[in-house]
């Protein structure tokens, strides 16, 4: 019964994540923490290799949709692998409680910025 359940998160997370440009790790992080009582940085990283093959596929077919600004994902992308080092670097000092509610935060954070915008 646990497999299903893990099977129904992937699949809420790759449907959302593809959905919403999300990525699916808003979904797998908690989900991981919570019902896995996964420590925060094992977490994290799992939802890291859940998200690969999951944004591969929206990349293909948001692509062929033609749904992507290839410049500017280009521009981004470059901050982004940056950003990929420094994040993953600072995961293996931060202690997983800081790591958690940072996340929490940082959901909350964009949640809000969103909701009032305009």
């Amino acid at each position: 019964m646990e497999i299903l359940w893990l099977v129904l998160i992937g699949f809420a997370a790759g449907t959302l994540g593809s959905l919403l440009g999300l990525g699916g790790g808003f979904l797998v992080v908690p989900a991981l923490i919570m019902l896995k009582d996964l420590e925060p940085k094992l977490a994290t990283g799992t939802a890291v290799a859940v998200i690969v093959p999951t944004m591969l596929i929206a990349l293909w077919r948001r692509g062929a949709q033609g749904h992507i600004d290839w410049s500017l994902a280009g521009c981004i992308a470059v901050g982004g692998i940056a950003g990929a080092f420094l994040g993953s670097w600072l995961a293996g000092i931060v202690p997983g409680p800081i790591i958690r509610k940072t996340f929490a935060f940082v959901l909350v954070g964009l949640a809000a910025l969103l909701f009032f915008k305009e």
